[in-house]
């Protein structure tokens, strides 16, 4: 059987941010449906970039429900969703308010909002699921969350594979290092190489930053 073509095939993006995600998979050729996120600049900066996406929403997601955003959007069909559930839980680094490690461990409920995206996976049954965050997700609680992502998806009936990528190495001029957990539904056969190819280009277009540079540009 012929492998369908990239283009055309359609994504939500949740925890959408400014659109990191978003970038990425319409440069890919894919087609942005809608964008989330509870954040009002996070909201008020995709708009601004992503003009083109129809709805882009200023919600909590574990309270605006998959069905809601279905009949928005007069359909259940989502071909791929990417999220970015909140990193502060797991973060390694957090240190204002409490710390995810060690003696100052605070409980946090937004540990927790994975399920929110794996609620969003379940209605839409996408061919393909992306969830990013920190790596702190493989050791906070001793590992606890990174095995419950892992296991609440596989109990979708997804294929589970996690993945950690070093931002320097895919084109991006940062130091990061993030976890990814792709996803891909049982009954699509096959698989993907777990390595991304550099990005040379990925910036060619954007005019030269300078110190001090707090601009915002597609």
């Amino acid at each position: 059987m012929a492998e369908e073509p990239i283009a055309g095939q359609t994504f939500i993006d949740l925890f959408c941010g400014c659109g990191g995600f978003s970038l990425g998979l319409t440069r890919a050729g894919l087609r942005c449906l809608a964008a989330v996120d509870f954040n009002p600049q996070a909201v008020e900066v995709f708009r601004a970039n992503f003009s083109e996406v129809p709805h882009v929403l200023e919600k909590d997601l574990s309270a605006y429900t998959p069905s809601k955003l279905a009949a928005l959007l007069d359909t259940d069909r989502i071909d791929v969703i990417v999220g970015g559930p909140p990193c502060q839980g797991f973060s390694q680094v957090r240190q204002v308010d409490a710390a995810n490690h060690g003696s100052r461990v605070k409980r946090d409920k937004r540990r927790y909002l994975f399920r929110a995206f794996l609620d969003y996976v379940e209605h839409f049954q996408p061919k393909v699921f992306v969830m990013e965050n920190v790596l702190g997700l493989q050791s906070a609680a001793k590992g606890v969350f990174f095995t419950m992502v892992q296991s609440e998806a596989r109990r979708l009936k997804y294929r589970v594979h996690p993945q950690v990528e070093e931002a320097w190495k895919l084109g991006v001029p940062q130091k990061r290092r993030r976890q990814l957990i792709i996803g891909v539904r049982e009954d699509i056969a096959g698989f993907f190489a777990n390595n991304l190819d550099a990005a040379q280009r990925a910036f060619a277009t954007c005019p030269p930053l300078h110190p001090g540079f707090m601009g915002c540009h597609r």
